[in-house]
This record gives structure tokens, sequence and C-alpha cells, in this order.
């Protein structure tokens, strides 16, 4: 399937299944799990406060497809991306979030990692355990060599979007601290 044929599809999908193309097949995700909601909102909430008083020009935002290629349209959890920006997909995406759970692990350090690099707007990748406190950064800056942050006092900087959060503020509510 490609790109186009894609869309037609998921236009057709009830609101609440979360498709991507993955090399040309369709590919439904499993429903997130509370904890991986809870991080989600987490980003988002700082991140967009942190936007709000600098007035940032980008914009971060749930997962939306980015199109790789023809042949793949993957969804990350939020994403960060010019401000300006509109559509159901998106090729500019600066900054990738992606919260593993047991059943996507493998695929969103090795697959999406990749796929998300060939992306030449993409800057940093950030991969966050649900299950325990564990945050992974790729900056394409440090030719995406990994990152690791384990404490509760640990920050991710994101220099792409000139923000910083801390560990406590991702896995806040999720009892991880």
């Amino acid at each position: 399937m490609r790109a186009e044929e894609f869309f037609a599809f998921t236009a057709t999908r009830p609101d609440d299944e979360k498709w991507e193309l993955i090399e040309g097949e369709p590919v439904l995700n499993a429903s997130a799990s509370f904890l991986h909601q809870i991080i989600a909102s987490n980003l988002i909430v700082a991140l967009g406060r942190f936007a709000r008083e600098t007035d940032a020009v980008w914009a971060v935002v749930p997962g939306i497809g980015v199109r790789i290629s023809p042949m793949s349209v993957p969804v990350p959890d939020v994403l960060v991306r010019p401000q300006t920006a509109t559509g159901i997909e998106c090729d500019d995406m600066i900054v990738a979030f992606e919260i593993l759970s047991p059943s996507t692990a493998n695929y969103d350090l090795r697959w999406k990692r990749k796929a998300y690099a060939s992306l030449p707007s993409l800057l940093q990748y950030v991969v966050i355990a649900q299950d325990a406190l564990e945050v992974v950064s790729f900056e394409r800056a440090k030719g995406f060599t990994e990152r690791r942050f384990e404490t509760a006092e640990s920050v991710l900087d994101l220099p792409v979007i000139g923000a910083c959060i801390n560990l406590r503020e991702i896995y806040r509510g999720t009892g991880l601290l």
C-alpha cells in the first residue's frame, strides 16, 4: 500500500484506531496504556507551556503521521514541528517522542529510530520507558549517539528547541517517582 491509499483507508476507520503504514503494510496499534497516556500528556503540557512562555516557532502535538517514504508513514506518540504547519501528515518533524511498551520497544528502538533519522528535518529522537525511569535521547548533531537519563533529577535537554525537562516532570503521576 502507498501513502495515498493508506490515507484513504484510514479515513474510513474509527477515530479511536491508531494506524501506521510501515513499508507498505498498514499496522493497527494496540490501545495505549494509562501510563503511556499520562507520560504523553506530561510531555505535551510541559512543552506546550514552554512554547507559550517563549513564543516558540514550533508546536508540540500528539502523534500525526510522518511521511518517511511513499510506503512508510509511522506515527510518533508526540512530536514537535514548525508552528505554521498544517495537514494530517508531516515531513517536517523536528523532535519525535516514542513511549515504549513491551510490544513496541524493539521496533521503536530499531526501525523507527532508523526511519526517523532518514528524515532531514528530524534533529532529535527521544524514547521514554513507561515501566521505569529511563529516557534515551538521540541527537543528529551528535551523530545520533545514545544518551541515557535514569533518575528523577536527570534533565533531558532538547537543544534543538531550546527546552529542558526533568524526568520528574515527564513521569509525574505515573507512580514511578
